[in-house]
């Protein structure tokens, strides 16, 4: 379940990061905006698929353990967005200012 629970969270923060980041870099966003417009939506959408997964499961078209894979994936998603961004981006920038 641990590899499927991985696999579904980089799936989703990788849909999004392409989903809204190519576009957001056609509008003309540099790329690192890019990135960070599409890997912060990374959390929307988790709690419709919990609400979606809550159907399948409430029909049995699932089990409980492809629910609490998604569940813990919704909230992976939700977690990690503001670890990177704080890690990622915004070390950056303040390393960036630190040199000025």
């Amino acid at each position: 379940m641990l590899l499927f629970i991985v696999v579904i969270t980089v799936i989703a923060i990788g849909t999004k990061v392409i989903g809204c980041g190519i576009p957001a870099r056609l509008l003309g966003y540099s790329k690192r905006d890019s990135l960070a417009i599409g890997f912060g939506m990374s959390p929307r959408g988790g709690e419709v698929a919990m609400i979606v997964a809550l159907l399948g499961l409430n029909l049995s078209l699932i089990g409980q353990d492809i629910y609490a894979s998604i569940v813990v994936m919704s909230i992976l998603t939700t977690v990690i967005t503001p670890i990177a961004f704080r890690n990622w981006l915004f070390k950056k920038e303040v390393a960036a200012c630190r040199l000025e």
